[in-house]
């Protein structure tokens, strides 16, 4: 029997400038009812095997399979399902792919989008919004981490939060992307244009309305308009 786990009803603790909320409970418009977001079905209670050396092509195709689902698998064992999330929260996934992708062509590594696997020590398999591996690390990639999901997790990370999105368990997932070896951490909230930037061993920096975000020592020269190219696209009315 698959055994449903309802995501917890948390109240973040960050708190939100005036007129601004978290919305983890905000509503459709005219709807009425809370978004519906991500689905966690608890595998290791059926046996399977998260550890299992084509666990990951395994999940890759699932969700190749159920297009626009995709398909991610937690520590604990439960199989997540993420749900389509809309035109608005791809706008802010394709932008930073976009300018990734253009600054890796000059300086080297490898840029990847939603549908590429990473592999944490934990054992949990999530696909990132936007990463990005040294050059060295892609060109010593196996034939199995090509199909099935990269070990570790990538050098440069970035999470762009959804309308389903629940802040908590993104903040959760993004302090799993760095312990489990990322360099360099971005989650990109539009609903209260803040950007928490996540580095291993320090404190996570929160920042209120940035113009532009550096790659630092990680992605050298590398800059992102996140407030041009996200924040006064998706949410122009919290700027006024």
């Amino acid at each position: 029997m698959v055994t449903v786990k309802p995501e917890p009803a948390v109240t973040p603790e960050i708190t939100t400038k005036p007129g601004i909320t978290d919305g983890a409970d905000e509503a459709e418009p005219g709807v009425g009812l809370p978004l519906v977001g991500e689905l966690r079905l608890n595998l290791s209670a059926l046996g399977v095997d998260g550890s299992a050396p084509d666990f990951g092509e395994r999940l890759c195709q699932l969700s190749s399979d159920n297009h626009p689902y995709d398909f991610q698998y937690s520590a604990q064992g439960e199989l997540i399902v993420m749900p389509p999330t809309g035109f608005e929260s791809n706008i802010g996934e394709t932008e930073i792919n976009i300018q990734l992708g253009i600054w890796r062509y000059s300086n080297g590594g490898m840029s990847s989008s939603q549908t590429s696997l990473f592999r944490l020590p934990s054992g949990a398999a999530f696909m990132p919004d936007a990463a990005w591996i040294t050059q060295e690390r892609f060109d010593n990639l196996t034939d199995l981490e090509m199909r099935g999901g990269v070990n570790g997790a990538p050098d440069f990370v970035v999470e762009v939060r959804s309308r389903s999105d629940r802040l908590p368990p993104l903040l959760t997932k993004m302090q799993e992307w760095m312990d489990g070896g990322a360099r360099l951490g971005w989650l990109l909230d539009y609903r209260t244009r803040r950007v928490h930037i996540y580095r291993p061993g320090q404190a996570v920096e929160v920042l209120e309305n940035p113009e532009t975000l550096s790659g630092e020592d990680v992605l050298p020269g590398f800059t992102f308009e996140v407030r041009r190219l996200i924040f006064d696209r998706l949410n122009p009315a919290a700027s006024e």
